[in-house]
């Protein structure tokens, strides 16, 4: 059996732990079903070290590397004096480097996970490929125009750097293969590097798909609507820019319009007080725990089974201002029957999703649009379970990991 070595800028456990962590650990459960499986990854907390345990199901070995948090602040200060963007000196490792020099040689394949593992690689003459996921660069630039001062300074250094060091990935001649998560990131890096097509073999769409057993019961889309109350969620790793970003968007300046409306409608008026706004996700910060001040707003931090909520709830919104990539949690919404109601950021990644068939988009600069078309829907239950039957088929027709695995596996066999 041939060997793979994944390599790791961050311990990806738990699976909850956002995107990354769900993307990595369901990529390497399709490869292990052809592949020997090795983890090389770094750490900081000594409980994740413990918690190597909970992946030994998924790689053969697991091989840890320590950061520190010292050892970030020194090698993100050196990269500023450098062309590399700032985020690969913080992950950078001599260390992790030398580890991959000494026992490279027993591997067929690196699987890099994203452009910051790309350091400890250098230099090394075996088939590589890389899994960038989505442009960070694309995240940035529209990231920059939310953020305040210190992180818009943050970014006109990053910006141009990413630039520069995605074109670079792209044009390489040292991957066999890499990775993107959706169309629109992919077009995005294509046109970024000056229309390099002859790369664009190389540059492969890997959707996400989401968790098995969402898909696993028969969804009855009465059922589906008869459990419902008038809950509006939002499912994130709460300690990221983007949703923290949305989550204040919505609870700031949407959620109150939808109660000050939501008193006259007939349908909602009666129960108004049981009109409420979830924010789940582990590591809210502080400034999110905030938003509780606001009537009716829950924020629940880390919930072993979110979907508990999610299942109740009549909407779930994805009020993005930026980001990159394919977004889990409009996919997971969709996978469960509901409406997601997303901004263009939200459902861009999605192929072949329809707006006002598969899911609502609402222009994110307009707050009563939102608080108009979320009424409307909780109003509305007949639309609701035409969307939600729509959302449910289009996911189990093309985000089913085991799908997405048929066309991971058939990359890899054309490398080794």
């Amino acid at each position: 059996m041939k060997k793979i070595l994944m390599i790791s800028y961050r311990f990806p456990w738990p699976e909850y732990e956002g995107g990354y962590n769900l993307r990595v650990l369901n990529l390497a459960k399709i490869l292990k079903k052809k592949y020997q499986l090795d983890l090389l990854t770094l750490f900081e907390k000594q409980s994740q070290f413990k918690n190597k345990n909970n992946l030994k199901d998924i790689f053969d070995n697991i091989f840890l590397i320590k950061k520190t948090k010292l050892s970030e602040g020194v090698d993100t200060f050196k990269a500023f004096f450098s062309q590399s963007p700032l985020q690969v000196g913080y992950y950078s490792s001599e260390r992790m480097e030398q580890w991959v020099l000494d026992n490279y040689r027993k591997y067929d394949l690196l699987f890099l996970c994203t452009l910051r593992s790309i350091k400890y690689v250098k230099n090394i003459k075996i088939p590589k490929v890389v899994d960038l996921i989505d442009s960070i660069t694309l995240n940035y630039k529209e990231a920059k125009n939310w953020n305040n001062l210190f992180w818009r300074a943050i970014y006109k250094i990053e910006i141009p750097r990413l630039k520069k060091h995605e074109t670079k990935i792209l044009k390489s001649e040292k991957f066999s293969k890499i990775f993107i998560s959706s169309e629109f990131d992919k077009n995005y890096l294509l046109k970024q590097a000056d229309g390099e097509i002859g790369q664009a073999k190389k540059l492969t769409v890997i959707p996400n798909g989401v968790n098995p057993f969402l898909l696993e019961r028969h969804n009855n889309q009465e059922t589906i609507i008869k459990q419902e109350e008038n809950w509006i969620s939002f499912l994130g790793k709460m300690d990221t820019q983007p949703n923290q970003d949305a989550a204040v968007f919505f609870a700031r300046e949407v959620f109150p319009k939808i109660i000050k409306f939501a008193a006259r409608s007939k349908y909602i008026g009666a129960d108004l007080d049981k009109l409420k706004f979830y924010i789940i996700g582990p590591n809210p910060t502080k400034k999110v725990k905030d938003l509780e001040k606001i009537k009716n707003v829950k924020v629940t931090g880390y919930l072993e089974n979110p979907y508990q909520i999610l299942k109740k709830s009549k909407i779930i919104v994805a009020p993005l201002r930026f980001g990159a990539g394919i977004q889990n949690k409009v996919l997971e919404a969709m996978a469960l029957g509901k409406v997601a109601v997303t901004s263009e950021i939200g459902k861009r990644g999605i192929k072949k999703a329809q707006n006002g068939t598969h899911f609502e988009v609402v222009d994110i600069q307009n707050s009563r649009l939102w608080a108009d078309k979320i009424i409307e829907l909780i109003s509305n239950s007949k639309k609701r379970k035409e969307i939600g039957k729509n959302a449910e088929g289009l996911i189990r027709e093309n985000y089913k990991w085991d799908k997405i695995g048929e066309i991971l596996l058939e990359e890899i066999k054309q490398i080794i």
